[in-house]
C-alpha cells in the first residue's frame, strides 16, 4: 500500500497547496500512524510550539516554517528534522524529509478523516481531480477510467489505469455488470458482455457482444466457456448464426 500511496501523492502534487498557508495547518490534529501502529498526534501551535502526543502521553517540541526552503524545521526533543512538502491540502500532509525521497510523513487532519483512511481519501481527491469514474473488477482492482466531456460510461478509446497503474494488455470482467472491456495500450479497444442462448438442438450458447446490440460478426461464442465450435447454429426459427473458430463469421434468417 506504501507504494500505492505514493503513487497517489506523486499524481496529485500539482493540485497541492503551498506550507506557507500555514493557516490550514496551524491548530489543527494531526495524526500519523506509524509503522509500529502507534498513536501519533502533532499539533503546530501558532507561537511555534509543537505538541506531540505518543499514545497519549505529551511532549511539546517546537516547530518553524522555512520560507526560502519551502520547509518545515521541526524539533523534536530528541532531534530536530527538516520535512519538504509533498502534498498538502485541509485534510492530509505528506511531508518528506530532505534528502530523502521514499521517507514520508503521512498525517491525517482527524477532525476532516475522523477513521484516518488517508488512502480513501487520496482516491477520492484523485477521481475528482481527473474526472475519473470507476468500477470494481471481479480480481478485486479497481477499474478506473479518464474520461471526457459528456462521457459518463467505460467507453472505447478511454484511457484507464487500474489501481493507479497502466494494465497490462489484455481482457479484464466487471464485477457489477459482467462486462468486459479489452485493454490495450492503456485504452480500453472492446467492450462486450455475455449473453446466454439456447439453439434449437438444444446447446446452450454464451455470445460476447456488444452492450445493447444484436449479435454481429466478430463477436465471441462459446460453449461451456470453451470457444464453440465452427458451424451453423440455429437461435430460432428466423436466426442462424455461422460460427467459425469460436467467432461470429455471419448471421442469417435460416
Amino acid at each position: 500500500m506504501k507504494y500505492y500511496l505514493q503513487d497517489l501523492i506523486s499524481r496529485l502534487a500539482q493540485f497541492s497547496e503551498q506550507l506557507d498557508n500555514t493557516a490550514l495547518f496551524i491548530d489543527k490534529p494531526w495524526v500519523l500512524i506509524d509503522a509500529n501502529a502507534n498513536y501519533q498526534k502533532y499539533i503546530f501551535k501558532r507561537d511555534g510550539e509543537l505538541i506531540m502526543s505518543l499514545n497519549g502521553t505529551v511532549q511539546v517540541g517546537k516547530w518553524e516554517y522555512l520560507g526560502a526552503a519551502r520547509s518545515i524545521l521541526v524539533d523534536r526533543i530528541a532531534d530536530k528534522i527538516l520535512l519538504n512538502q509533498s502534498f498538502f491540502d485541509r485534510a492530509v500532509m505528506v511531508l518528506k524529509r530532505d534528502g530523502s525521497t521514499h521517507d514520508l510523513f503521512i498525517l491525517a487532519n482527524e477532525t476532516i478523516i475522523p477513521d484516518l483512511d488517508v488512502k480513501k481519501y487520496l482516491q477520492a481527491v484523485t477521481y475528482e481531480k481527473f474526472n475519473i469514474i470507476t468500477g470494481r473488477l471481479d480480481n478485486g482492482k479497481v477499474l478506473e477510467c479518464y474520461r471526457g466531456e459528456g462521457e459518463y460510461q467505460p467507453s472505447i478509446g478511454m484511457k484507464v489505469t487500474i489501481d493507479g497503474e497502466e494494465p497490462e494488455n489484455g481482457k479484464y470482467r466487471s464485477l457489477n455488470t459482467g462486462r468486459y472491456y479489452e485493454i490495450a495500450a492503456g485504452k480500453i479497444f472492446r467492450i462486450t458482455e455475455p449473453v446466454t442462448y439456447q439453439t434449437a438442438e438444444g446447446i446452450q450458447l454464451t455470445i460476447e457482444q456488444k452492450p445493447g446490440y444484436p449479435i454481429a460478426v466478430g463477436d465471441f461464442v462459446f460453449v461451456h466457456d470453451q470457444p464453440a465450435a465452427t458451424g451453423k447454429y440455429r437461435l430460432g426459427a428466423l436466426k442462424s448464426i455461422h460460427v467459425v473458430n469460436g467467432v461470429v463469421n455471419k448471421t442469417s434468417i435460416f
